[in-house]
């Protein structure tokens, strides 16, 4: 009895209050940071910025993100009360966001190479080009979540109603999850660090001066991508072993399907972590990157 009460005791701790706690601390400090954000730079910094627009594109996706935090700390108490519609709906919205967030950071390391090194062609894409670039992220982390809307559902977990995926079979779900992997971790990391390191690379050679204060935030991009994204998509490859090693080998299939679910909450809140603290990495280095937008200051 002992036993089951303590395992109850650590289910609801692992499961449902840390997870909760997380989220919560997120939507306090993520909102009010994002909104601060977007304040500061539309009245201290000039509209025609992108570097600015960028970093307003990434507010608006982390504050859609983070707006949907309520919803999901009172799921993890009582259940999904709000419908299929509701949670294909949520799901959709979160699933964008964090597209949106993850391209427009993946972006924004593409436009610090393309600018400095060849900002012949990047003046060509002032004005439309720009706008073009802006209005494309969306338009592909729309596409990229769309699978949300069809696999959304509300499944009985224990009897409590939540609003999960729903997978027709292990093929699919197989599928979904090395999409997620390579759309949303193994390319754009590829892209963010490919394109610093050929920066650096380039950059010194051509004996360009780079703000020590830029190599941190470079540093520190890459670093916070890769800090709060590693664990989510750790637990999504047990997973996929999971899946994989179900029919020749059974009971290690059940150990990291255990493994995965114990863990999906917990991790999961990483990803919201992510979104709280990019208005403060970002911002931190705000003036510093306006001063850098022109490419000839670098020489």
């Amino acid at each position: 009895m002992n036993q089951s009460n303590t395992s109850s005791s650590w289910e609801f701790l692992n499961d449902t209050l840390v997870p909760s706690v997380v989220l919560g601390l997120c939507f306090i400090i993520g909102v009010p940071g994002n909104i601060t954000v977007i304040v500061v730079i539309l009245r201290h910094f000039k509209r025609e910025n992108f570097t600015m627009k960028l970093l307003l594109n990434l507010a608006a996706s982390d504050i859609l993100c983070l707006i949907s935090l309520p919803v999901w700390i009172y799921e993890l108490f009582y259940g999904w009360s709000f419908g299929n519609i509701g949670c294909k709906l949520m799901r959709y919205m979160v699933f964008c966001s964090l597209y949106g967030s993850l391209l427009t950071v993946t972006l924004m390391s593409v436009q610090r190479y393309v600018q400095v090194l060849y900002s012949q062609y990047w003046v060509r894409l002032r004005g439309t080009g720009e706008r073009v670039l802006l209005v494309s992220v969306w338009v592909v982390a729309c596409v990229l979540a769309s699978y949300s809307i069809v696999q959304g559902k509300v499944l009985k977990d224990d009897e409590i109603p939540r609003c999960q995926t729903n997978y027709s079979s292990d093929g699919q779900r197989l599928a979904v999850l090395l999409s997620q992997t390579l759309l949303g971790f193994v390319i754009p990391f590829s892209v963010m660090v490919t394109s610093y390191c050929c920066l650096h690379k380039k950059v010194s050679q051509r004996t360009f001066f780079i703000n020590q204060r830029m190599k941190r935030l470079v540093i520190s991009i890459v670093v916070t991508f890769f800090i709060f994204w590693i664990p989510v998509h750790v637990v999504s490859v047990t997973e996929i072993f999971s899946i994989l090693l179900k029919s020749s080998h059974p009971a290690a299939s059940a150990k990291l399907e255990k493994f995965y679910a114990s863990s999906e909450n917990t991790v999961e809140s990483l990803i919201f972590i992510n979104s709280c603290v990019n208005p403060f990495l970002y911002t931190f280095a705000a003036r510093n990157l306006h001063q850098d937008e022109t490419p000839s200051r670098n020489l």
